[in-house]
């Protein structure tokens, strides 16, 4: 391996472990909120990867599963309790993207809980930004 491809494995691994670590904070709201929802966020055309996921994807030695379904259809990866899929291994928008309900549901819990969330996307946003400079995607 060389420099570039060990500096790219480096990145990955850092972005991959940025995932990990914010998912059980976004788990803690989506689980009160998601539940309940009569109207799925979730579908299959925002479930899709985009070129920079893809990137993300290849560099780990992930190899995606397309969401079956129709654009407007629950995403595939959708399972009893939420999504099935490490998140990790989901599109970076699945991780990004909080409806109004879930917004108002963090913004009204405890003020340190919503700092650390806001801190820790703030992190997976500088680190993701590294990752596709260095390696060809667009932040």
């Amino acid at each position: 391996m060389n420099r570039e491809e060990d500096l790219s494995l480096k990145e990955s691994e850092a972005l991959k472990e940025a995932l990990e670590k914010i998912s059980p904070l976004i788990e803690k709201y989506t689980g009160a909120v998601c539940p309940g929802c009569v109207k799925v966020c979730c579908a299959a055309r925002h479930g899709r990867p985009e070129k920079e996921d893809i990137l993300f994807f290849e560099s780990i030695g992930y190899e995606w599963k397309s969401s079956p379904g129709a654009d407007d259809a629950p995403c595939g990866f959708m399972g009893p309790r939420g999504c099935v899929l490490e998140r990790w291994q989901r599109p970076f928008r699945c991780t990004w993207y909080f409806c109004e309900p879930l917004l108002a549901h963090i913004k009204s819990g405890k003020a340190r809980e919503y700092r650390s969330l806001v801190k820790e996307l703030g992190r997976l946003v500088g680190i993701r930004r590294e990752f596709l400079e260095n390696n060809g995607g667009s932040p």
